[in-house]
């Protein structure tokens, strides 16, 4: 005799619950991956993005794309792909990438979000089929090429010079040559065009993307660790900014050889280019100054004026990683300056907090105490108290 199944109402229950359990799971995912720009889309709360292109399954450029919506602004910041790091997945120094895998790059992104000090959002990567076809969705990308570039290759390079508009193909040469003599901060520049131009086409074809199958067609060219509908809104928003004045960042730090590999160590182990996100972002959220000059690159005249010497040269660098434009770099008209002093000829007192604000400096003079060899927005005159970084008391 077969014996009917006894219904348990305590089974029902356990049943219920399990599915409670995994539906809650379900959407914390999907929360998680979808929520997390829409919440950061709210007044007061910069994004930052990572967007790596990729070449042969590695990371060739990676960028932080600090952005606020709120003001439409902007900041690129190079991250070498051989900065030496203490890898935390691995416990040892080795070089950032070393942790890179193509079809997931979370422990890479992770390893740049704890080295920087910085809460990442989320990642773009676009491969070397994906950037073409992105390019080639918003036809095409405008780049200044000074000259005409030919090389034999492989791969084979036929850029053509001036103002031009470049197709998939010839955006992706644009991104992956090199010149013989070309330095590594040329090259890191052209390849943070490439960023810049790519979103003043998203600008300019804000209402043909706006569609909601072109804009599928456009990041689905992208891998990327957020949903769709986050992607989508993301791109919305960046279509406000003034490309033009995307604020261009480097790391600054030097080149060593490490066990036959060559290693890039940043200044300061990295502080410098904390320090530097740090200001950026709150340059970004800070309440903006009738008449400050938000889309202007200033423009810094640092004069020496301590017996230490290349004091002055050395600190345009940090200047420069900070994206302002040293103009002039020299001897003060004495050498005993016991204090470091910031003078401002532009009248933006925003402005002039900010410049000081890389090397720590509180002492402002008047444009009449020192009329400046060249003309600069801004003229420092480095002193006792300046220990090559920062002013101390």
């Amino acid at each position: 005799m077969i014996r009917k199944p006894v219904f348990q109402k305590s089974n029902l229950i356990l049943w219920i619950i399990g599915l409670v359990v995994v539906l809650m799971v379900v959407f914390g995912v999907q929360y998680a991956r979808s929520g997390s720009i829409t919440i950061q889309l709210k007044p007061g709360k910069p994004i930052n993005l990572l967007i790596i292109f990729e070449q042969d399954h590695k990371p060739l450029s990676t960028q932080l794309l600090m952005f606020y919506p709120a003001r439409a602004k902007a900041a690129l910041l190079d991250i070498p792909n051989n900065t030496a790091v203490i890898l935390k997945t691995v416990k040892r120094m080795d070089r950032i990438d070393y942790t890179y895998k193509t079809e997931k790059p979370s422990a890479y992104v992770s390893e740049i979000a704890g080295y920087l000090n910085v809460d990442l959002n989320g990642y773009i990567l676009l491969d070397e089929k994906g950037l073409k076809d992105a390019v080639d969705l918003v036809d095409g990308i405008q780049v200044f090429i000074p000259a005409m570039v030919v090389q034999e290759g492989p791969p084979q390079v036929r850029l053509p010079g001036g103002a031009v508009m470049l197709d998939g193909d010839k955006a992706l040469q644009y991104l992956l040559y090199r010149e013989e003599n070309e330095s590594d901060a040329d090259v890191i520049t052209r390849r943070q065009k490439v960023v810049v131009a790519l979103l003043k086409r998203v600008n300019e074809k804000s209402s043909y993307l706006s569609d909601q199958a072109v804009m599928r067609r456009f990041t689905s060219a992208m891998k990327s660790n957020l949903s769709p509908q986050s992607k989508n809104r993301l791109f919305s928003e960046m279509a406000k900014v003034d490309p033009d004045t995307i604020l261009l960042q480097k790391i600054t730090g030097v080149n060593r050889k490490v066990e036959a590999q060559t290693l890039f160590f940043p200044f300061y182990d990295g502080e410098l280019a904390r320090d530097m996100i740090n200001q950026t972002l709150n340059a970004m959220t800070a309440t903006q100054a009738a008449g400050s000059k938000v889309s202007k690159i200033f423009t810094v005249e640092i004069l020496n004026g301590t017996t230490t010497k290349g004091l002055a040269s050395k600190t345009s660098s940090i200047f420069e990683s900070f994206g302002y434009d040293v103009v002039a770099v020299g001897n003060a008209p004495t050498f005993d300056y016991d204090k470091t002093i910031v003078i401002d000829r532009l009248g933006d007192k925003e402005a002039l907090n900010s410049i000081a604000s890389v090397i720590k400096c509180n002492n402002f003079g008047e444009a009449g105490d020192y009329k400046g060899s060249i003309e600069a927005d801004f003229t420092v005159i480095l002193g006792k108290d300046f220990n090559g970084r920062v002013c101390v008391r």
